[in-house]
């Protein structure tokens, strides 16, 4: 029997076998990793001249550029709702933090590396994932996960992430070597279409036609403004995010005001890069991709339903195969549990930003709650809208297709009263979502995370791409990693010629749209939907 299978980086169940405390957990994982090759630093790498590194939760001094009262508030009742262990300690141990080397923070990275190749299998058979119940307290909206596995993961590596060091970034200031690269993704399956930029000037300017709009009056110039982030607090030593380039001719002839023979340029042009890295990971792929667009729509259509409801995507075999296809159970695990990549706490890429642990919940906060609030039409034109008009293009067509699609595929429960009349726009948003945009920002972007060509740290320093920084990265790039199932397959499962022929139809047009957008080397050949996998 084929089976579909999602991603679920989650702990077996040997690590809690002695699950008395958490030394004694911490005790267990260490040990998986102690001979590994990956943790040995090379000598000459241990120490760098480089004192710029940030290393503390300390906000700038930054002459009370501050949250207002409200907004700290606000802040504080988010973190409040993250789901975190109730013994959690308040900070780190001093002997921890005070240690000068990165070997503690580099196994637990390692350990998260490791544990994104566990698969966990979903048979396309049973049931569709249907919840009567919601959590009480989350980080942001999800159906809480039915099995404790999943609780004690997040419980247990969100302290694990809570008490481990940060990252010192001014030792293992050596060029990250390739072969680490290969240590620490092992034999994970890699997206098969992924943009290889050589820079992170070069990702920026490959990315150009998917984030810089047209300038009114002027079509030879397009402009990508960055400028909200600049409302955001970072940790001393850092500078804030923020920054407006104009690009023209293929490059980027101006940053805010500041010219190419402007002293300020450079400088400028690195805030604006390590800007354009959260804007792309942190906003578009883990913000909007996985949380305010498709988990608020995989909960609208499978949590607190009625019975009817549910019958009738059972009883319906193509339209019931398109809903389970789209809401297997991991992915709202995967979105549970990427509180550990993006909230507080000394996540994961709150450990790669010069965001504080305040602030990285401020701007978690005000684009999640700008985008849930979207209807999907808005949904698309916003993201259309903000690059090139062939961009915008393929964008609106893509969405067109996935109604199409889902309309026909869906056409004998259509007119039923147990759907709401939004439901199957929702569920259109979802095979959009999880196609044409996750694919695009998620999954051809991961090469550039893991080599630095997004960066994160905003020092206004030329990004460079070191053992300390790229150990850091690549685990980032891993856990954010999902295996992709081929179109072809899934097509077959559809149980008429007609719905088979929408699906493909589908995704020729996808193929068409990765064309039209104008980013080379963009293709939907092969894939689509980012957490799930056939496995025959």
């Amino acid at each position: 029997m084929m089976r579909v299978r999602a991603l679920a980086p989650i702990l077996t169940l040997s690590l809690w076998q002695r699950v008395g405390s958490f030394t004694t957990v911490a005790s267990t994982t260490s040990s998986i990793f102690v001979s590994r090759a990956a943790l040995a630093t090379p000598p000459s790498c241990s120490i760098g001249s480089d004192d710029s590194f940030i290393d503390s939760d300390i906000a700038e001094d930054d002459g009370g550029r501050v949250p207002t009262k409200e907004e700290q508030a606000a802040i504080d009742d988010a973190i409040s709702n993250t789901y975190l262990p109730d013994d959690l300690p308040k900070e780190p141990s001093e002997e921890l933090s005070q240690r000068n080397d990165n070997s503690e923070l580099f196994e637990l990275l390692l350990e998260f590396a490791n544990l994104v190749k566990i698969q966990d299998p979903v048979d396309l058979n049973e049931d569709i994932d249907f919840s009567k119940y919601d959590p009480e307290k989350c980080m942001y909206h999800y159906v809480k996960p039915i099995r404790l596995i999943d609780n004690l993961g997040l419980s247990y590596y969100k302290l694990k992430l809570h008490l481990a060091p940060s990252l010192k970034m001014n030792i293992d200031t050596c060029d990250m070597p390739k072969e680490r690269y290969t240590e620490i993704l092992g034999k994970l399956v890699l997206p098969l279409n992924m943009m290889k930029a050589s820079s992170p000037v070069d990702c920026f300017m490959e990315n150009a036609p998917a984030f810089c709009a047209p300038v009114a009056g002027n079509d030879e110039v397009s402009v990508c403004n960055l400028d909200y982030l600049t409302k955001y607090q970072v940790k001393r030593g850092s500078l804030r995010y923020g920054g407006k380039a104009l690009v023209k001719g293929g490059e980027i002839i101006e940053i805010s005001g500041y010219q190419r023979s402007d002293p300020e340029f450079d400088e400028k042009l690195n805030i604006f890069l390590s800007s354009f890295g959260v804007h792309v990971v942190l906003v578009h792929h883990a913000l909007m991709g996985h949380l305010a667009i498709y988990q608020k729509y995989m909960m609208r259509l499978t949590s607190k339903r009625s019975e009817a409801y549910q019958n009738l995507w059972m009883e319906n075999k193509s339209a019931g195969f398109l809903l389970k296809a789209l809401t297997p159970r991991a992915t709202n695990s995967v979105n549970w549990r990427i509180q550990n990549l993006i909230g507080p706490h000394k996540s994961l890429i709150g450990r790669a930003t010069s965001f504080t642990k305040y602030s990285i919940m401020h701007l978690n906060r005000d684009k999640y709650n700008e985008f849930y609030h979207m209807e999907p039409d808005a949904v698309v034109e916003e993201i259309g809208s903000k690059g090139s008009m062939d961009w915008n293009l393929a964008c609106q067509t893509a969405w067109m297709a996935a109604q199409r699609c889902v309309n026909i595929i869906c056409r004998d429960i259509r007119a039923r009263e147990e759907l709401k009349d939004t439901d199957l726009r929702d569920l259109a948003m979802l095979l959009w979502t999880g196609t044409f945009y996750h694919g695009f920002v998620g999954d051809f972007q991961l090469d550039n995370v893991i080599k630095g060509n997004l960066p994160f740290l905003a020092t206004g320093n030329k990004h460079r791409q070191t053992l300390a920084y790229g150990t850091l990265s690549t685990v980032i790039g891993a856990t954010t990693s999902q295996r992709t199932m081929d179109m072809n397959t899934l097509g077959k499962f559809f149980s008429t010629e007609e719905d088979r022929e929408a699906w493909k139809e589908y995704h020729q047009v996808l193929a068409a749209c990765a064309k039209i957008s104008g980013i080379k080397g963009f293709s939907y050949d092969d894939t689509v939907y980012n957490a799930i996998d056939f496995e025959t």
